[in-house]
């Protein structure tokens, strides 16, 4: 008996081997060869040939093994020099927000008050609005340029002085950041739906729960920044956000997508209603590319008559749009976003400095900051000590105070910046995604966000962390490294951010760390050098790398290879580096953008990497990205350009 069921198995397995050989034998539809193409398998092979038939990968190896399978109708492609990846995995992005929105539009451009009070007064011309109807803009960088002149001090001058008739509101390029003019924040609305305005008085009242995401003036009256769920008190955030998408947005977020190499992505907080949008595209099969939604909800819309949050119900809704999405194609809506906090950048040029509402674990530093127009200078003279005699004294008038101690004195106060939510709520409502089948995808800043992140994932019942993710995680305290690593979740860094900028550093470090002066920026001891994007270590630590581009905030190009190349160098145009020990090898980020994004994704059985049997998902780049690392020349990486992109064997984009 024993024997005959040796020769059953051998003869089934020899049958196996014939059939596997009559495949290879088959010609392939389509062949690179003589080329760099990464495989990103768990070897991280790099070979010279690849085979596509239909839709799968049939031959990953040398050249001459795929020389037996090519035929008189095979598409032969010889490389010269080019590079074949898996698609890449953009696993955070708001993906139709990369296309431009019909209305006004800044497109992320650092303009003067004055040059925005211009461009605010030209769109209102342009859209011809009447008196009273509401101007939405774009794309409004909040952390570069600005700046203010003897004219115009404040971003509400400055909107006021271009819309005097018209309520306006700018949306940041950040999605955390917004501006507003005089008319628009006198339409603010209180918890009872009364309409009061935010003003110092109702700053102290009605909206008291908001000062640290309200910028003001030296008299403490609005100074026009409004930031983070404040935005919502004047008009929500669907309203204006995204602005007016274009009626072929869908259409145009996959020749983007396609014209970068992205095959996957994960939109990092997307409304039921807008992906609704994407359903029928996935239902043609016309979609291009595989979408997970991080379903989001605005918390407004959820609270119980006691003003907590009525987790039930929003669990309720995400269950109903998973389920209405299971069965279609190239859509998952498992994915449940959580914002932990806000943002790290505060505004220098405010009178005191608008301080950052990221959560930290120490009180932000209030530098002593001097603006000159003329040169476009600014200059760090010094810290407030907020133990001095001085603060003891702030209760003091402010003209009386400022001319004593030559500073404001609200610049006595310590902040430590706000969470989103209470922390159990927070908790709270991880716990219910958790428990509801959902994988989590954070949103943290701040180093005290994170601890609060951390804590939530330890809270699990599931103990799995590592199906779920977290995003920027710009400030990281040392103690936090291992237990992310322990916990093992990927974490989604915008590895574009990861450099040296002037402007932009401008309106964080001076917060974080004691600096004498502009030169000492960077300096090496400090805390946020040391722990600002630390990748590395956190690799080491046990971490799992995954890239998302957050495009639109800067720019809405996910530009890929800027993120690829700032990976590897982390440097800044100046030639300087933030933290050059925290940085990864090219091998390192192509898997962040390959079979690790696919395993966050739920599909690396089916891509991801480049495998006989996987979906042929693959993007030809026009150099070598591996050999420019290894010879001291990354930084023409982010110069790369896609020539050709495939998903599921079609060819989806061809310069």
């Amino acid at each position: 008996m024993r024997t005959w069921i040796v020769v059953v198995v051998l003869c089934a397995m020899l049958a196996g081997c014939e059939r596997h050989t009559s495949e290879r034998a088959q010609p392939a539809d389509i062949v690179f060869t003589g080329g760099t193409i990464y495989t990103a398998d768990d070897s991280r092979q790099i070979v010279s040939a690849l085979a596509v038939r239909a839709n799968r990968i049939v031959y990953a190896g040398d050249d001459a093994g795929v020389a037996e399978i090519i035929g008189e109708q095979t598409s032969v492609h010889a490389l010269e020099g080019a590079m074949v990846l898996p698609g890449l995995h953009d696993m955070h992005i708001h993906a139709l927000a990369i296309v431009p929105p019909d209305g006004c539009d800044i497109n992320s451009e650092p303009m003067t008050l004055a040059e925005i009070a211009e461009f605010v007064a030209s769109c209102i011309e342009a859209e011809a609005l009447a008196d009273g109807e509401w101007l939405s803009v774009t794309q409004w960088s909040f952390s570069n340029g600005n700046q203010p002149d003897d004219a115009l001090k404040t971003m509400r001058q400055a909107l006021d002085l271009g819309a005097p008739n018209n309520p306006v509101m700018l949306w940041g390029n950040d999605g955390h950041h917004g501006a507003a003019n005089s008319l628009a924040l006198a339409q603010a609305k209180n918890a009872n739906g009364e309409t009061v305005g935010i003003s110092a008085l109702t700053l102290d009242t009605d909206f008291a729960e908001y000062r640290e995401t309200i910028g003001v003036d030296e008299n403490g009256e609005p100074n026009g920044g409004i930031n983070e769920t404040a935005r919502d008190l004047i008009q929500p955030l669907e309203a204006g956000l995204f602005g007016s998408i274009p009626d072929d947005a869908v259409e145009k977020v996959g020749e983007v997508l396609a014209s970068r190499g992205i095959t996957s992505i994960m939109d990092a907080a997307m409304p039921p209603s807008q992906l609704a949008l994407f359903k029928p595209f996935a239902e043609r099969g016309e979609l291009g590319y595989n979408l997970a939604a991080a379903l989001f909800l605005t918390p407004s819309d959820y609270l119980a008559d006691d003003g907590s949050l009525d987790t039930e119900s929003m669990i309720k809704v995400l269950v109903a749009t998973r389920d209405e999405y299971e069965s279609v194609p190239q859509i998952r809506a498992d994915f449940g976003k959580v914002f932990v906090d806000g943002v790290i950048e505060g505004n220098p040029f405010s009178d005191p400095p608008t301080l950052p509402n990221a959560a930290v674990l120490e009180a932000y530093e209030q530098p002593l900051l001097a603006y000159d127009a003329s040169s476009d200078t600014l200059e760090i003279r010094g810290y407030v000590d907020a133990a001095s005699r001085a603060c003891e004294e702030s209760s003091q008038a402010v003209p009386a105070f400022r001319a004593e101690h030559g500073f404001h004195p609200k610049q006595c106060r310590q902040s430590r910046g706000v969470l989103e939510h209470d922390e159990y709520v927070i908790h709270d409502y991880m716990r219910a995604l958790d428990a509801a089948g959902f994988k989590i995808h954070a949103h943290v800043i701040g180093d005290r966000a994170l601890r609060v992140a951390l804590d939530g994932f330890e809270s699990l019942e599931s103990a799995d962390a590592a199906r779920h993710s977290l995003a920027h995680i710009q400030l990281v305290h040392p103690d936090d490294y291992q237990r992310i690593g322990n916990l093992g979740v990927s974490l989604a860094f915008t590895y574009a951010w990861i450099t040296t900028d002037l402007p932009y550093d401008l309106t964080v470090i001076p917060f974080i760390d004691q600096v004498e002066g502009v030169r000492d920026l960077y300096r090496e001891d400090g805390y946020y050098f040391q722990n600002a994007y630390p990748v590395a270590a956190l690799q080491d630590a046990g971490a799992v790398l995954v890239a998302g581009s957050d495009a639109p905030v800067d720019t809405r190009d996910p530009r890929p290879f800027v993120n690829i190349a700032q990976a590897v160098t982390r440097a800044g145009t100046d030639g300087s580096v933030l933290n050059t020990s925290h940085a990864i090898s090219i091998l390192d980020v192509l898997d962040a953008y390959t079979i690790n994004g696919a395993r966050l994704f739920g599909h690396a059985q089916q891509t991801g990497s480049l495998e006989v049997g996987k979906l042929a998902d693959l993007t030809v780049v026009d150099r070598d990205l591996i050999h420019l690392a290894e010879t001291g020349r990354a930084h023409e990486i982010s110069e790369a350009r896609v020539v050709k992109t495939m998903f599921e064997g079609q060819w989806v984009f061809e310069l």
